[in-house]
């Protein structure tokens, strides 16, 4: 959280909440890379600042309650202010995913003309975590995968983690036939490469070990794919 906002009126322990941020995501994500020696983007600001997985006319982009907790910072944030976390947090995020899928592009297709054959498939993976229960509702599930265009990805990916023995269902416990998907879908639609992404169960990835094993458990699911 930059330090002029004061942590937006909210207690360290409210941040690190789910409220704050995705537990865990980050190191799964960085395992992943790892393994699969693919980049990675990852925005450095808590959502409740302004959340980068939401298009920027959304009206949960900048949120005053989240999950029954009032964000003081967030009450009657004006035009301005919006536009300025817009630009300062948000717009450099998307800048740097549209310069990754770019480059990938671009190295894959120098592969491809180097080895005279077919082009290496470049695929956009966003990785989230959920919170086990959501006002008071209990999710009974590990692994959500969500997509809108891409369903054989989508399925495909699903069949792999459910063979590693995870419990996955498909766009929940969010949907991206619902548009929940802001981030995967603007970049995968713009560059005209496929997308998915997973919701992850904190519970399982809040340790570094667990994160790990579920970051290596997911480069596993998406060599299958291959």
């Amino acid at each position: 959280m930059p330090r002029a906002y004061r942590s937006l009126g909210l207690e360290r322990h409210q941040l690190r909440d789910h409220i704050g941020w995705d537990i865990g995501a980050r190191e799964v994500q960085r395992e992943v890379a790892r393994r699969l020696g693919a980049p990675q983007v990852a925005s450095r600001w808590s959502r409740l600042l302004v959340d980068c997985n939401r298009a920027p006319d959304d009206p949960s982009l900048i949120l005053a309650v989240s999950d029954g907790v009032r964000v003081p910072g967030n009450d009657r944030v004006s035009r301005a202010e919006r536009d300025r976390r817009l630009e300062r947090y948000h717009a450099p995020y998307h800048a740097a995913v549209d310069r990754t899928v770019e480059r990938a592009l671009a190295a894959a297709h120098e592969e491809g003309r180097a080895q005279g054959r077919a082009l290496p498939e470049v695929r956009i993976l966003a990785l989230h975590s959920f919170t086990p229960v959501m006002a008071g509702v209990k999710r009974r599930l590990d692994v959500g995968v969500l997509y809108d265009a891409h369903p054989r990805l989508a399925r495909g990916l699903g069949r792999a983690l459910g063979e590693l023995g995870y419990r996955v269902r498909y766009n929940q416990p969010y949907s991206g036939l619902a548009g929940l998907i802001y981030s995967a879908r603007r970049h995968g639609t713009r560059h005209r490469v496929a997308y998915v992404e997973l919701e992850i169960n904190n519970a399982l990835i809040r340790t570094p070990e667990g994160a790990a094993r579920l970051g290596r458990d997911v480069a596993r699911a998406l060599r299958r794919l291959a």
